[in-house]
């Protein structure tokens, strides 16, 4: 029996995000809990959140200046010798937020993604018996996981403008939230909405969001996800939910990003 979340999903992203960004292996576990501290803390927790911002953004503001001094195969040292259209480089506070986005917000959504895929699998088993007998639905499959168990809970936008949204008056200046669970089971858009489909077609999901508002990164997370779910399956191919010393399977958990952080899983049954 393992923890599939802690030992298998927050691993890949927290492997991939670690050598984009050329950092070492051994600062790993540091940009976890600065993933975890960002972006699962509550509105009470704002002085824990604000430590672990200041830290991540001195870390990178510390590996910009090493990378001025000396270029590393990596793409900090590609952003330092990018020039604006211009001519002018980039400066260390664009590329510290460069680095700043790709780490916290490329760990955590992809761990949640990849677990809640695991999870929907071990407890799926007529999916997961279908996906090992016609592989090509994986990215049907994906899209699919996405739509359902998004981990991304809500985006904010303000109104520059007074707007109109399905008959609601939108005042200038007014927050709107899109909920992404909600969006992605819209019966308008969806047929059978609660309901994972994993050969579900023409799935016009917005997990990423939309628009210029759209994830930097969804095509690599699409990429983690599905050699994560290759290599797993070809591996664990029967699998099932299991329980741990203390009576735990999987807990969802997370604010900003919601997903299962304990994941006990049975494999080779």
């Amino acid at each position: 029996m393992i923890d599939a979340a802690e030992t298998f999903s927050k691993y890949i992203p927290v492997r991939v995000i670690a050598r984009i960004l050329g950092l070492p292996e051994s600062d790993e576990p540091m940009f976890t809990r600065w993933a975890v501290a960002v972006l699962q803390a509550t509105p009470e927790e704002h002085d824990h959140r604000a430590a672990a911002t200041r830290e991540v953004l001195s870390y990178f503001g510390d590996l910009v200046d090493a990378r001025r001094e000396e270029r590393a195969d990596d793409l900090p040292s590609k952003l330092i010798d990018m020039r604006l259209p211009n001519g002018d480089p980039l400066t260390n506070r664009h590329i510290t937020g460069v680095g700043f986005l790709l780490l916290l917000a490329g760990i955590d959504t992809t761990w949640s993604s990849i677990s809640a895929s695991l999870l929907h699998l071990a407890t799926h088993p007529e999916d997961r018996e279908r996906l090992l007998a016609e592989p090509e639905l994986l990215d049907s499959a994906i899209e699919e996981f996405l739509r359902a168990y998004a981990p991304v809970t809500m985006a904010r936008i303000s109104a520059t403008d007074e707007a109109e949204i399905s008959g609601c008056p939108v005042p200038k200046g007014d927050k709107v939230y899109l909920p992404f669970g909600a969006s992605n089971r819209d019966p308008a858009m969806f047929d059978r909405p609660d309901e994972v489909l994993i050969d579900r077609a023409h799935n016009r999901h917005v997990a990423f969001g939309i628009g210029i508002h759209r994830c930097l990164g969804s095509n690599l997370a699409r990429m983690e996800l599905k050699v994560a779910l290759e290599e797993w399956l070809a591996r664990f191919p029967n699998f099932e939910l299991a329980t741990d010393a203390d009576g735990r399977s999987a807990e969802w958990g997370g604010s900003q990003i919601r997903g299962p952080r304990n994941l006990q899983i049975r494999v080779g049954i």
